[in-house]
């Protein structure tokens, strides 16, 4: 008998206790994801099929809809996959606001467009999508604004006078980021210097949040 494939081993290694066919199950997942994935950043979402997914994979259709409902829910799992270090790039924000260092905050601001330049590809797909899918947009509705919430440390340095404005304020500066972000670094509409545009950023986060309390 011939030795399994890579790809087939890894999941058996990976995954103890598995049987055959639940490595088989997972090794189909996996193939499904990482054909969508790629079709998803070439072909942005419109022009993406189930018909063009099954075909890349080398899978039916029938093998797909036992793993995914539409071409929506593929792409909200490779989101949750390839996207999983969103949060440690805001909680370093986080950790700037308490630190309330300029250049430490700038940096910190500096680290999200290198997420956004990171996962560029994906990210317009995921554009595409939320403007045109209502699934999919009601799916991830509010999960820019959500980021706030990772700043937790920040938030609860903040007197609780002011916690909430501050909450706010918050999410409002990640959704004017996000915007130009996305312009800016993600399709490149618009030329304006990297740091310039940082030295900017630095100064309305600094000017529009209350500063952090120092422990007594």
């Amino acid at each position: 008998m011939s030795a399994p494939p890579p790809d087939f081993q890894r999941v058996a290694d990976s995954r103890p206790g598995m049987t055959a066919r639940d490595e088989l199950r997972e090794l189909t997942h996996q193939r499904l994801l990482a054909a969508a994935e790629a079709i998803f950043e070439s072909e942005g979402y419109w022009r993406t099929t189930v018909s063009g997914i099954t075909k890349a994979a080398n899978v039916s259709r029938a093998t797909f809809y036992l793993h995914f409902t539409d071409k929506s829910t593929v792409l909200l799992a490779i989101m949750r996959t390839n996207l999983a270090d969103t949060p440690a790039y805001w909680q370093q924000v986080d950790a700037a606001l308490i630190d309330g260092g300029r250049d430490v905050l700038r940096a910190a601001l500096g680290r999200t467009l290198n997420w956004y330049q990171k996962h560029g590809l994906m990210l317009r797909a995921v554009r595409e999508a939320m403007t045109s899918d209502p699934h999919l947009a009601e799916k991830t509705e509010g999960t820019i604004a959500g980021f706030a919430d990772e700043m937790s440390d920040y938030l609860a340095s903040v007197s609780s006078d002011q916690r909430t404005q501050a909450h706010l304020r918050l999410q409002l500066l990640i959704i004017q980021l996000d915007q130009l972000a996305f312009r800016l670094v993600v399709q490149g509409l618009q030329r304006i210097d990297r740091e310039l545009m940082l030295d900017e950023l630095t100064d309305i986060w600094q000017l529009a949040l209350p500063a952090a309390r120092r422990p007594d």
